[in-house]
């Protein structure tokens, strides 16, 4: 997932030495569960230091959950992808979409990350 800046905010806000970055994307092609859908910033150079909050598509269909693949300062972040399954007589719940069985390049979501250069 590649976040593009929300126009007209052309450049991500400073806070102290880090920056805010608010962006949308769409899903991947081609999910992966084992990578999950890798996060990048279309600002370069910006590295991802967290992910704040959870990304929910624009149809409500789908939800990312984010997590971290590696840690510390410019490390690197995923989205986890979930659909909501709520069968007749069953608990609603999240279920993890599986490998290459949803093609979410036409889904859309808005998300902020927190990083920098």
């Amino acid at each position: 997932m590649i976040l593009t800046t929300i126009t007209p905010v052309y450049y991500p806000n400073w806070i102290g030495n880090r920056q805010v970055y608010v962006g949308t994307g769409t899903g991947p092609a081609v999910y992966n569960q084992t990578t999950g859908d890798i996060i990048s910033v279309a600002f370069t150079p910006f590295f991802v230091d967290g992910v704040l909050g959870v990304a929910v598509t624009a149809d409500l269909k789908y939800i990312g959950i984010p997590f971290p693949v590696t840690l510390g300062k410019g490390g690197s972040w995923a989205l986890q992808w979930f659909n909501f399954i709520a069968s007749a007589g069953a608990t609603p719940a999240w279920t993890q979409l599986a490998n290459n069985s949803t093609a979410l390049a036409s889904e859309q979501i808005q998300l902020s990350v927190l990083g920098g250069p």
